[in-house]
């Protein structure tokens, strides 16, 4: 089980509410209440407009507090973990916002008997004290297919739409009445489901509240760690988001959502805490699709940590039919509360065509014609025949540079060189090899679409200022010519790269093949000068098997774990031995 980061878990509740008060100047907390006000109500007294109060037990940060702030709740008291707040400490809250304030309270509970019990005392109690006071109970939970009992729905992250659309309301000026009558046709109007791979941990708990087999699901599950309705099977994004979506609309489900082609809606995508964002953005892409697919119209989404669970590796959707026309524009509202999610508005086709000036590596035939070139068939025949021998021959040392990289890479060096040449394996009879500048930097773009990460990017980098370097000179020395462009690639390689000759990179074998080549005198002899080349390589790809890792991934890991040659040393070193032996 992972740490968790904490004091202590008996003020880890205190610890956060300090935490967030400290962070956003607009949050009081109110000594030894737990409670946390918009400070402008503090400092004013109590403003003649009607105030909202919410809570709950604690756990599921940001939620409430996070949504204190002007256009949204006035207050927020927070309980023990997953633990309704005691009812003295609610009654504070509704004092605080309501003592003297002639348009009143308006108190919004999740559906969960003990908020419900302690709220509701709190409210009757301040109801005798004088204070106008109503409360809501919120349940938009839509796991069950039948509700037996009186318990009814849980109430669940939707529930957030009613804190800002009944919040903008009240900052707008509207009654009691009229915020009790919103509620109750937003809650008639929404439905929320969710899914996770795994319960959440009690601060200083060892194990999870529930566990969920592997390669399945729990549906349904609520805020407070109990399991769901049902397991089902894990599966990719779309089919899970299809899944909860069918659950939600399903003709004998619970919920009163009835979603129909046509509607318009505003959705909610809640991370229960353990979700990464790579994925949540996956899922929201799904959603939105899915809806559209379905005839539905997605107005406005909003995604992120809203209501969690702790630690839980899940997410909620919630789903809003916009009944109302007015609906839209409370929830664009500007609000001072600093959780509520920044609204995003889709795209009726997001992958309708832009006209975009993307950049080309091309060559123009000008070009061409005013640099070196190689004028001889027999000349350009060679040049081909040590790019065949490239991808004749390296692929045959992909799990060999695989495994010199498991130790302080991602063990693809192999791989992903061998993408690159496979790439160029396709392009080899239609290269001009007449103009190599033209033909390198062809090679350049390979490495970038078929290779990609760091290798990809400094093979590119190489082959760049290599292929500038040619297509900058028209002079025909041969062995002068390519030493400059080398020299050119090198220095690029290791300006932007930021590593130097003894920091176990790929420049350990190309500065040494480097130097063979600017001592060979032999001009005439290119299999000899690539043997010398390839030799040099190959002693310096060996000397950074002694090397402390300087440079790139490698110089980030334990000593210990760097053993044996550089990978991108040794693949250099395995090229320059193809190429000598066409």
């Amino acid at each position: 089980m992972a740490a968790q980061l904490l004091n202590s878990s008996e003020r880890c509740v205190d610890d956060a509410l300090e935490g967030m008060a400290a962070l956003h100047p607009g949050l009081y907390l109110i000594p030894n209440q737990r409670l946390i006000v918009d400070r402008d109500r503090v400092i004013e007294g109590a403003r003649k407009k009607l105030a909202l109060v919410s809570g709950g037990g604690s756990g599921h940060e940001p939620f409430s507090a996070g949504f204190v702030g002007r256009g949204m709740l006035g207050a927020a008291v927070a309980g023990p973990i997953f633990t309704s707040p005691p009812t003295g400490l609610i009654a504070n809250a509704i004092a605080t916002l309501g003592s003297g304030n002639p348009e009143g309270v308006l108190v919004i509970v999740f559906n969960y008997t003990g908020d419900r019990v302690n709220f509701g005392q709190a409210v009757e109690r301040c109801k005798v004290a004088g204070i106008k006071a109503e409360m809501y109970i919120s349940g938009d939970d839509c796991a069950l297919t039948r509700l037996e009992g009186t318990a009814g729905r849980r109430g669940l992250c939707g529930t957030i739409f009613i804190f800002k659309i009944v919040g903008a309301m009240a900052e707008a000026g509207a009654s009691l009445e009229e915020a009790m009558a919103t509620c109750r046709s937003l809650g008639e109007s929404m439905g929320t489901i969710g899914v996770a791979a795994s319960g959440c941990t009690l601060p200083g708990a060892s194990s999870p509240l529930f566990s969920v087999p592997d390669g399945m699901l729990e549906l349904g599950l609520g805020v407070h760690g109990e399991a769901g309705a049902k397991t089902i099977k894990a599966g990719s994004a779309q089919e899970v988001v299809e899944c909860l979506l069918n659950h939600l609309t399903k003709e004998d489900s619970a919920s009163r959502l009835n979603l129909q082609e046509g509607d318009e809606v505003a959705v909610l995508v809640s991370n229960l805490g353990s979700v990464s964002q790579l994925e949540m953005g996956v899922i929201a892409k799904e959603v939105t699709e899915q809806l559209r697919r379905r005839g539905v119209k997605p107005l406005r989404v909003y995604q992120g940590l809203v209501m969690t669970s702790l630690d839980m590796k899940g997410f909620h959707i919630s789903i809003l039919r916009l009944v109302d026309s007015r609906w839209v524009a409370l929830l664009d509202e500007p609000t001072s509360a600093p959780s509520w999610p920044k609204r995003c508005v889709p795209l009726e086709n997001p992958q309708a065509p832009v006209k975009l000036s993307l950049f080309s590596l091309d060559i123009s035939q000008k070009q061409m014609v005013n640099c070196y070139s190689l004028e001889d068939r027999s000349t350009c025949d060679v040049f081909r025949a040590c790019l065949d021998a490239v991808v004749k021959t390296v692929p045959k040392y992909e799990d060999m540079l695989n495994h010199l990289d498991t130790g302080c890479g991602d063990g693809d060096c192999g791989s992903t060189l061998i993408a690159g040449i496979n790439a160029l394996s396709g392009q080899i009879p239609d290269l001009p090899f007449n103009h190599p500048g033209r033909v390198l930097a062809v090679i350049s773009d390979i490495a970038v679409s078929s290779m990609g990460g760091t290798s990809g990017g400094l093979y590119s980098i190489l082959f760049t200022a290599t292929a500038n370097s040619l297509l900058s000179t028209t002079s025909r020395r041969h062995r002068e010519v390519w030493m400059a462009a080398l020299k050119a690639g090198v220095q690029a390689v290791s300006k932007y790269g930021g590593a130097s000759a003894g920091d176990r990179t790929m420049l350990d074998a190309l500065i040494p093949a480097l130097d063979a080549l600017e001592s060979c005198t032999n001009e005439e002899d290119l299999k000899a000068i690539l043997r010398v080349m390839a030799k040099a390589a190959d002693a310096g790809a060996k000397k950074t098997a002694h090397m402390k890792a300087r440079a790139g991934r490698a110089s980030y890991v334990r000593e210990e774990t760097v053993v044996g040659e550089d990978a991108g040393a040794r693949a250099v070193a395995c090229v320059l031995q193809a190429m000598a032996t066409w």
